[in-house]
């Protein structure tokens, strides 16, 4: 959150250290050597999972955003010492058997479809359009922030995102906070909140924020995820 004069980042207030990892998935961040176009969504689960042994965490809270949403709903259901909370960052939440770009804007879902067509012709990842990026991903942002959004992304997680999810949201062993991202325009706030009811008795919190919120207001998103603690 405080990135890039501290790494690796922290969440913190007066008298309480929190510790936080950050999970590079499959064919992202550090594993960007590998083709993210091809890794499925239990491949990403799996990774969660091995973090949360290697650490030995047992009071914990998932926060996902976006994709990772769906994700970390999953991982829930499948960790062996649950979490005490799921938090949920514009998250996806598919209705059964479909997938999670569907929760996507017309348009891009159809500069998806561009891109797994074109991805599979030419045999390597495919990162999605700058305008995209900058139109759906990087509102409300400034121009260095843009900048530094459209910088750090990397190829698009096409299997992940199109193929179809069965959510078990009646068996999850916690409690789910859902924060609506009211200028989020890659995922509406009417489907946020549509996503967010399909989750038994989940908390909604909504944020002035766009998609990218932790680098439009970190401050005021850290403080949302303390509050989970």
């Amino acid at each position: 959150m405080t990135a890039p004069v501290e790494h690796p980042p922290r969440l913190y207030r007066p008298r309480q250290a929190v510790r936080v990892r950050a999970v590079d998935l499959p064919g992202q961040g550090s594993d960007a050597h590998a083709d993210a176009g091809l890794v499925d969504i239990s491949e990403a689960v799996q990774t969660i999972i091995k973090v949360v042994e290697r650490e030995g965490f047992s009071d914990y809270v998932i926060a996902g955003h976006g994709l990772g949403g769906t994700i970390a709903l999953q991982a829930a259901t499948e960790l062996p010492a649950a979490p005490k909370r799921v938090m949920l960052l514009a998250g996806i939440v598919p209705a059964n058997r479909r997938a999670p770009a569907a929760a996507y804007p017309p348009l891009a879902r159809c500069a998806l479809k561009a891109c797994k067509v074109l991805g599979s012709l030419i045999g390597r990842d495919v990162q999605a359009p700058r305008s995209l990026v900058s139109g759906y991903v990087c509102r409300g942002l400034d121009p260095m922030q843009r900048v530094e959004t459209v910088g750090h992304l990397g190829p698009l997680p096409i299997r992940m995102l199109t193929q179809p999810v069965a959510l078990n949201l009646d068996a999850l062993p916690c409690p789910v906070t859902y924060i609506v991202l009211r200028g989020d325009r890659l995922i509406w706030p009417s489907q946020q909140r549509a996503m967010a009811a399909r989750i038994p008795d989940a908390t909604v919190i909504e944020l002035e924020a766009s998609h990218q919120a932790a680098t439009q207001k970190p401050r005021e998103l850290a403080e949302l995820l303390l509050a989970a603690q």
